[in-house]
C-alpha cells in the first residue's frame, strides 16, 4: 500500500466541513491503495467542535498532533471570549467594535499574512519532515483554509524533494471576508505572491469548484474534486409523520453575509398575509447565529417563530436535514459569491429535502441544484420567488399525509466515497511521476 501524508489544521475534534473533506478522504482512501499519514494540531482554536467525530478516525490512519502558537489566546483574554475559540469567518466581527476588536482586527489583517494560523507551521514542519523520512513518503497533501498550510507543502517540497498536491476549499486573497478586513495594499500584495508561489509551485492543485478551478486557471491546472455526501451519516429514515409544524430550517453557521432582508421580509410578509402561515410554521436554526441576524429576526417579529439549538454534533445536524420539510440555503453576499457552495450542499441534497436556496442564481451553487434537480436558486433581491417559494412549499406539506422527499437521482456522483477515488487517482499520478524520476 502506497503512503501519503496529509497537513491539516482541521481535524477532530474540530468541526465544520474541512474537518469532513479529510476526515472522509482518509476513511475511503485505504480501499483505492492508499494509507494516509495525518499532520494536524494538538490544541486548535476552532468556532467549535465535535467530540463525537474522533470516533470517525479510521484505525489505520496514523495522526501526528504538534504544538502551535497563534494570537486568538492574547485576543480572546482581551474579549473575554472562551480560550480556544476562534471566529467564523468574521461571525459576530462587524464595523461598529470596541476599540480592542478594531485593534485586533487590523493586527489580524496585517501582520499575520495569509493568516492567524501560520504560528502551526514550524511545529507542523518538523513533525511533518520526522514522518516523511521515517515512513519513506514521497507524497504528501496540504489542504487551505487556513492557506498558511499550503506554505508547510512549499518548505517540504524544497528541502525534501516530496511530490505535492495542494487542496483549496476556498479562495486565497478573494476569501470572501476579506473584504471586511483592514487589509493595507502592502498586504495585499504579499498576499498575493504568496497565494502565486503556491499555485505555481504545487504539483497538482485540486479545488472545491468549478468557479475556483477558472480563478486559479491563470497559474494553473486544477482539479475540481467536490465535498461531498457520506452515505454512513445519512442513515436516518424521515419522520413516519409530517412535522406538526412546518419545518424550515437552516443547519450550519450563519454569518454576516447571509443575512437577507428580502427573505426576512418575505416570510413576515406571508406570516401577515395568511393566518395559518403564522401559526404553523418554524424556523429552526441549528449552528452559530451571528447577532445581526438574531435582531433582524427581532425587527420583522419572527423570534416567535425561531428555534435555535446553536452547535451539534454531525449526526445530530444531518438528521435535523433528514426532518425538516424545507432546506435553507443562503449563499453569502459577497462579492465573487457565484464561487462559493459550501460543504453542506451536497448533505442538503442527499438528505432529499427540498431547498430553498437564495444566492447567485449564475454561480456554481445554482448549476449543482439545476444538476441535482432542485428549485432554481433564487436571487437575494426576488423576495416574490422566495415568497413563492416557500408558499408552495407549504401548501404541499398543509395538503400531504406524508413528508415529501425527492428522489435519490444522480446522488452517488456526490458520494465521499467515489469523490476519494478521483483524489486516489492524481495521488496514483504523482506516484508515476516519482517512479519515473
Amino acid at each position: 500500500m502506497q503512503k501519503v501524508l496529509i497537513l491539516t489544521y482541521y481535524w477532530p475534534p474540530a468541526s465544520g466541513p474541512g474537518v469532513q473533506r479529510f476526515l472522509k478522504f482518509c476513511k475511503y482512501l485505504p480501499e483505492f491503495g492508499w494509507k494516509p499519514y495525518v499532520v494536524t494540531v494538538e490544541n486548535g482554536t476552532y468556532s467549535s467542535v465535535d467530540e463525537t467525530l474522533l470516533k470517525d478516525i479510521p484505525e489505520q490512519v496514523q495522526v501526528i498532533k504538534t504544538r502551535t502558537n497563534e494570537p486568538f489566546g492574547i485576543y480572546n483574554r482581551l474579549t473575554g471570549k472562551e480560550k480556544k475559540s476562534g471566529t467564523v469567518g468574521m461571525l459576530n466581527m462587524d464595523s461598529g467594535q470596541n476599540p480592542i476588536k478594531q485593534m485586533s482586527l487590523y493586527a489580524r489583517a496585517n501582520y499575520f499574512i495569509p493568516d492567524a494560523r501560520k504560528g502551526w507551521n514550524r511545529y507542523a514542519y518538523k513533525a511533518a519532515k520526522a514522518v516523511i523520512e521515517k515512513e519513506n513518503i514521497n507524497i504528501i497533501i496540504t489542504t487551505g483554509p487556513p492557506h498558511s498550510t499550503h506554505l508547510i507543502g512549499k518548505r517540504l517540497k524544497e528541502n525534501l524533494g516530496v511530490r505535492w498536491l495542494a487542496d483549496f476549499r476556498d479562495p486565497w486573497t478573494n476569501i470572501f471576508y476579506n473584504e471586511a478586513l483592514p487589509r493595507t495594499l502592502n498586504t495585499q500584495k504579499k498576499d498575493k505572491t504568496l497565494e502565486d508561489s503556491v499555485l505555481k509551485s504545487a504539483d497538482k492543485v485540486t479545488v472545491v469548484s468549478d468557479g475556483l478551478k477558472d480563478e486559479f486557471a491563470d497559474r494553473t491546472e486544477p482539479t475540481v474534486i467536490y465535498n461531498g455526501f457520506d452515505v454512513d451519516d445519512l442513515a436516518y429514515q424521515p419522520w413516519e409523520d409530517k412535522n406538526r409544524k412546518f419545518t424550515l430550517s437552516h443547519v450550519g453557521n450563519l454569518m454576516p453575509g447571509q443575512n437577507i432582508e428580502e427573505l426576512w421580509q418575505a416570510l413576515k410578509e406571508l406570516k401577515d398575509e395568511y393566518e395559518e402561515f403564522g401559526a404553523q410554521i418554524k424556523l429552526s436554526f441549528t449552528g452559530n447565529v451571528d447577532d445581526g441576524i438574531l435582531a433582524s429576526l427581532d425587527k420583522y417579529d419572527l423570534t416567535d417563530m425561531a428555534h435555535i439549538d446553536g452547535y451539534v454534533p454531525h449526526l445530530e445536524a444531518t438528521k435535523a436535514m433528514m426532518t425538516a420539510d424545507m432546506l435553507l440555503f443562503v449563499i453569502p453576499d459577497t462579492k465573487r459569491n457565484e464561487l462559493i457552495i459550501t460543504g453542506k450542499l451536497f448533505e442538503y441534497i442527499a438528505s432529499r429535502t427540498p431547498i430553498l436556496g437564495i444566492g447567485p442564481t449564475d454561480g456554481n451553487a445554482a448549476q449543482i441544484l439545476r444538476n441535482a434537480h432542485r428549485n432554481p436558486m433564487v436571487d437575494f433581491s426576488d423576495k416574490a420567488d422566495i415568497k413563492k417559494q416557500l408558499l408552495v412549499a407549504f401548501t404541499k406539506w398543509q395538503e400531504a399525509d406524508a413528508p415529501f422527499k425527492h428522489d435519490e437521482k444522480d446522488l452517488e456522483k456526490f458520494s465521499r466515497k467515489g469523490l476519494t477515488g478521483q483524489l486516489a487517482h492524481l495521488l496514483d499520478e504523482l506516484n508515476a511521476e516519482k517512479v519515473k524520476a
